[in-house]
């Protein structure tokens, strides 16, 4: 087989990504083998191996891809060299919903981390979610941190309540809206759970319920 270039070989794992991501969708992790991604793919089984071990690797590789993005853009919110931790956090969670709204790719791999079978790959999967749990709720602590020194948190708020009724909220609204779609609407119900528990700890003043997102803080504001 021709060495591959690196450009070609990026190429081929991202295929491999996006068929295993509609075989999870369609068969759930447990009904989903390497072969069955390869032919959806239109890979041989070997192709499949040459990039991943096993399918744990595969899920963690599908998290990841749409996760770092994420994570980027939750870390600039807690930057020393910005001003405004409360609006850039709000701004990062609006922009969130509205990508999963706009688009089905992922929609689809948030119902795939929603769901849970007994087989190892899910099992694997449920811990990368715990890992990321943390680390999100880190992360949001360290922008209400922030806000904390400017002065932008009301009297008495503990960061870390905060921190965990931001997400368990916003988790909330993720899974309703994924089970039930005519009911609840990612993006509606995101940014009014975002302005409610916002407007429980934040000072007066310091956002504007109902705004759009403002723009974010590029790379260099980390």
């Amino acid at each position: 087989m021709a060495r591959k270039t690196k450009e070609e070989a990026q190429a081929t794992r991202e295929g491999i990504l996006d068929a295993a991501q509609a075989c999870f969708h369609e068969h759930g992790v447990a009904g989903t083998t390497l072969a069955m991604i390869g032919s959806r793919a239109g890979y041989t089984r070997g192709a499949v191996y040459w990039h991943f071990k096993n399918k744990t690797e595969v899920l963690e590789a599908l998290i990841n891809r749409d996760r770092i993005p994420f994570i980027q853009r939750l870390r600039r919110t807690s930057s020393t060299k910005r001003s405004t931790p409360v609006i850039d956090l709000r701004s990062a969670l609006l922009v969130s919903f509205q990508e999963l709204a706009d688009d089905e790719r992922l929609r689809n791999m948030m119902e795939i981390m929603l769901r849970n079978d007994l087989s190892a790959e899910s099992q694997a999967m449920q811990e990368l979610q715990r890992d990321s749990t943390r680390e999100e709720l880190d992360i949001i602590a360290l922008a209400f941190q922030r806000a904390r020194d400017l002065g932008q948190l009301r009297d008495n708020v503990d960061v870390a309540t905060a921190s965990r009724i931001l997400h368990a909220s916003l988790s909330g609204v993720l899974y309703s809206a994924m089970l039930e779609p005519e009911l609840f609407d990612l993006m509606r119900d995101g940014a009014e759970v975002i302005d409610i528990v916002f407007a429980a700890y934040v000072q007066p003043g310091t956002f504007i319920p109902g705004a759009p997102a403002s723009p974010l803080p590029d790379g260099d504001d980390e």
